[in-house]
């Protein structure tokens, strides 16, 4: 067995390891998918299904494989079900005086044009409006940012059925990481959160630590 193959070995256990603890509460065909996903995005570098389908080499047509991926992946939302496995595994490394960051950014699809829920979004990088879908993360750093902890993404669309506004997004993620770390961390929101609602919903929270940079 040559090098190669041995450090592909050790991150496939890793990946399965991994995508075993993110995807428990899901049926069977979901945690394989996730774990494909997962081994196709890093051994392709690429998000496109095909690729993907391609990485996993399966003994039929590359078709069906593409097929199968689409039609698990077409049923049910993960959001939910992964955040919440990730943030309790950030959680119990978050420290007292960590800070746990809120950014709402962005997803840019320059080129996309039948994309399920394709909405508006103001490019951050390019400081243009385009077509694509926000973001809103939460991470805990310490201060030097020598650890940075991933706590909870989601991307969503203001043309998405059920949506309700980007303070309901906000408040989603601050509920599902309060759950988890409690009172410890310091939140910081940057521009934009300075808005009133949000004030309201950390000042009726016990022991609010809070940076606004507006």
């Amino acid at each position: 067995m040559d090098e190669n193959t041995i450090v592909v070995a050790k991150i496939k256990a890793q990946l399965s390891k991994f995508s075993g603890i993110i995807s428990k509460g899901f049926p069977k065909a979901k945690r394989r998918l996730i774990k494909e996903l997962l081994y196709g995005i890093q051994a392709t570098k690429d998000v496109k299904l095909s690729n993907i389908s391609r990485s996993l080499n399966e003994q039929q047509r590359l078709i069906n494989t593409e097929d199968r991926l689409s039609r698990n992946l077409d049923d049910v939302d993960f959001t939910d079900g992964i955040n919440h496995q990730i943030c309790r595994l950030g959680a119990s490394r978050v420290l007292e005086e960590m800070v746990i960051a809120i950014d709402l950014g962005d997803i840019r699809k320059r080129f996309a044009r039948t994309m399920q829920y394709l909405a508006g979004i103001r490019d951050g990088s390019q400081r243009e409006v385009g077509n694509g879908y926000w973001l809103c993360k939460c991470v805990a750093a310490d201060i030097e940012h020598t650890r940075v902890i991933p706590l909870y993404c989601e991307a969503y669309s203001q043309e998405a059925l059920g949506f309700l506004s980007e303070n309901e997004q906000l408040f989603r993620a601050i509920d599902m990481v309060s759950r988890h770390v409690g009172a410890r961390g310091i939140w910081a929101i940057d521009r934009g959160g300075d808005r009133e609602v949000l004030f309201d919903k950390f000042l009726t929270r016990d022991n609010p630590k809070l940076i606004f940079n507006s």
